[in-house]
């Protein structure tokens, strides 16, 4: 047998997929209608729950009946859910001496099982002679269906140690309570049985490995365990769609839609419910929506209610309101999930006014209303700043009771926070019994759309930083958004976003911002231009003119910048040429080296070259070092020669301008002009300063020096380095681009 060790098997909490399959009964015979007579009224033919007494009353042809049907009428019990005839059948088996018997045992611990009378059940087992395997996957699967995972392992341990014998069905039950992240440790050792009992091929427990994996964070094993299953079924097809949507990955989802058509499986309701909500989550899916329409349609299966809220949902997501209107009103039944979909579309595409007359549509035919079809109709009432009707709404909030739960309470405070009543959403936002990231965002709304005010949102984000609330990425734009009303800070932080690589947050912060100065739009128009977003850039500059602002010397290097990054040279030209004459702004010499490099990028060497000649700062060696920089880019080497000359003999002892020379003849394929520039420079003695960074994790710092190779995980870090080089040539198709981003690299 194999070895599980008793210290570590087993103890984790499991939510079942599937319940245990009814246990196999007798075929009926003739006199099953006759049996069930002994449990049914005469008058109103339902179940009653009255005592059955075995004694003489019961003739011997009642009592044969009765041992030949009892298990029929105890399936007929569990799906009434009429517990008291299911133990009168239980006390008819224990007064007639059968209860020990396996097949009478494992009815009922499966019976009890699935009333959730776990204590009954293990009382049964527990007084049963004659157990087989059937009746310990019985009662594992019980504890398993009740979420008690120490007794399910606990179990699974004793059957172990009894040498008990596990079958395919005993496996895949406890595979399901390997539910968290660190128990895939025990899955493991149930998959080194699997593989010892030679159960891998199949499909049941095959799906069960698989689904164990995945829950632990293990998609990768997941997917080579599917890979490698030589009969795959539509539940396990199923089950792997369901998993690559939670990843987000639509497209791998729909391929393997392609694989189960290809293989000949019928798909199901659940296949296309979970194809689309994978869907859901791939923001490229768009065209894909209606694809996966015409097929549900094609298959017959767009009369299934859960297939229709999930297109419902697939459609809402891209904006298509028409298409998602259509698949609800074509729907033959619609459930309060379909309703509370339709209000979700309605509300994320800014038709507040239709989720409003949704929900009162909804009232009138009666249909039950909870807590999330409530939440999305305040959502409703927030997108149209209708405080009147979200007034009404809380009130009946409170007569259901859900004023406890959180994401309505979350949906009043933003409802009120948006029509600027403060001290209303304050009140809820007090009253709520637990409190959360999302409810504290909402409450920062307030402090965003009133007008002045004498309480601190610093303040309210101290308390509740001391209540153990972490703030999200939202909460910090928004505390960010507010301070930059506050101080200058806001242009601070919009520089710093640029340089972390995040233009988008960059301009929500900006245009949050309820006043502007010319720092705050030179912040934004640097940013792009360091993002090389030239277009972005001239329309900001422009945008800055008709609001009334001047631009001064740096607004208009940022946006020379920008031209010279995103090949606006023309563009670029004819704002250096009018700066003086339209804004009363004198060229000084950083001007002249972003028109270097305007006209040096867009391969007009010849004009950089004289131009330089001709302005006021043709002894700077930056000018001569750019347009050699240009040249490099632009492959020119006839025009970077005659610079580089240049550039020489005003710096001959300055390493930068040495360095930049050999690097355009390197690039340029002239390794021995290289070589010899290097040369020059070792026998002068010119060493270029190797540039240096550093990073603390862990209270730990790590020190990069260029090129140096010193640090631990040197091999590493240059081979993931190559891997991104590789990344990126692929990404970009224009070999410049890809030269420019090496340069930075």
């Amino acid at each position: 047998m194999y070895a599980f060790c008793p210290a570590t098997l087993f103890p984790c909490p499991s939510t079942p997929q599937n319940a245990v399959p009814p246990l196999k009964t007798k075929p009926p015979n003739n006199s099953f209608k006759s049996s069930c007579k002994l449990f049914y009224n005469k008058q109103d033919s339902n179940l009653i729950t009255t005592q059955l007494s075995v004694n003489s009353r019961l003739s011997a042809c009642d009592q044969t009946s009765l041992l030949d049907d009892w298990p029929q009428l105890l399936q007929i019990s569990i799906g009434s859910r009429d517990l008291i005839v299911a133990q009168a059948i239980h006390g008819y088996l224990v007064k007639s001496g059968y209860q020990n018997d396996a097949f009478r045992g494992n009815n009922l611990i499966n019976m009890y099982a699935k009333f959730s009378r776990l204590d009954d059940a293990q009382l049964v087992f527990d007084k049963m002679l004659d157990r087989n395997t059937i009746t310990w996957t019985s009662l594992i699967n019980g504890y398993s269906q009740s979420n008690d995972v120490e007794s399910v392992f606990r179990i699974a341990h004793d059957m172990h140690r009894l040498q008990e014998e596990f079958n395919e069905h005993t496996c895949s039950v406890i595979l399901r309570a390997c539910e968290l992240p660190e128990d895939w440790i025990r899955g493991e050792q149930i998959h080194g049985f699997v593989i010892k009992k030679g159960f891998c091929e199949d499909v049941v427990v095959a799906t069960s490995l698989i689904s164990m994996y995945s829950r632990s964070g293990y998609l990768g094993d997941a997917v080579k365990l599917f890979n490698d299953l030589t009969y795959k079924d539509i539940r396990c097809f199923n089950f792997m769609i369901s998993e690559h949507g939670k990843m987000g990955h639509g497209k791998k989802a729909i391929c393997l839609f392609h694989d189960l058509l290809s293989l000949g499986l019928e798909p199901n309701d659940y296949t296309f419910t979970n194809l689309i909500s994978a869907c859901n989550g791939d923001n490229g899916m768009r065209r894909v929506g209606r694809q996966l329409h015409g097929c549900a349609s094609k298959h017959g299966l767009m009369g299934e209610t859960s297939v229709g809220n999930a297109m419902i949902t697939l459609y809402g997501k891209h904006g298509m309101v028409e298409e998602a209107e259509s698949v609800f009103h074509a729907m033959d039944e619609r459930n309060l999930v379909s309703w509370t979909a339709l209000l979700s579309v309605y509300v994320k595409n800014g038709c507040g006014e239709k989720a409003l007359g949704g929900f009162l549509d909804m009232f009138d035919l009666g249909i039950y209303i909870d807590s999330s079809c409530l939440a999305t109709v305040l959502d409703g009432c927030s997108e149209c700043k209708n405080l009147g009707l979200g007034l009404q709404i809380h009130g009946f909030v409170i007569k259901l009771g859900f004023l406890s739960d959180i994401n309505v309470g979350t949906a009043l405070i933003d409802l009120y926070a948006k029509c600027r009543n403060l001290q209303s959403a304050r009140l809820v936002f007090n009253g709520l019994s637990v409190m959360n990231t999302t409810s504290f965002n909402a409450i920062l709304v307030g402090f965003t759309e009133r007008d002045g005010g004498d309480e601190d949102f610093m303040v309210l984000f101290s308390q509740l930083r001391l209540a153990g609330i972490k703030p999200d990425s939202v909460t910090f734009a928004q505390l960010l958004t507010l301070a930059a009303d506050q101080a200058c800070l806001g242009n601070a932080v919009i520089t710093m976003y640029a340089k972390c690589g995040s233009i988008e947050d960059a301009y929500q912060v900006f245009s949050g911002m309820r006043d502007h100065d010319t720092i705050s739009w030179n912040a934004m128009v640097s940013a792009y231009a360091l993002h090389g977003q030239g277009e972005e850039a001239v329309m900001l500059f422009e945008e800055m003119i008709e609001e009334g602002f001047i631009p001064d010397e740096i607004t208009i290097v940022g946006v020379l910048q920008a031209c010279c990054y995103s090949g606006l040279w023309d563009h670029g030209l004819c704002l250096f040429n009018e700066m003086e004459v339209k804004y009363g702004i004198q060229p000084v010499f950083e001007h002249c080296a972003c028109v270097v490099g305007l006209l040096g990028r867009a391969g007009h060497f010849a004009e950089a070259m004289d131009f330089i000649n001709k302005s006021p700062f043709s002894d700077s060696p930056l000018l001569w070092r750019t347009l050699v920089h240009a040249c490099k880019i632009g492959g020119d080497l006839s025009f970077g020669k005659i610079a580089s000359q240049h550039l020489l003999d005003l710096s001959p002892k300055e390493a930068g301008s040495y360095m930049v020379v050999s690097n355009m003849y390197a690039g340029g394929g002239m390794l021995d002009e290289a070589a010899r520039v290097r040369t020059i420079m070792n026998d002068l003695k010119i060493r270029k300063e190797a540039g240096c960074s550093w990073i603390e994790i862990d209270k730990k710092t790590h020190l990069f020096v260029a090129s140096s190779k010193d640090h631990p995980k040197s091999r590493d870090i240059y081979a993931k380095l190559e891997l991104l080089k590789v990344e990126m040539k692929q990404i970009c198709d224009d070999g410049t681009d890809f030269q420019l981003i090496l340069e930075s690299v």
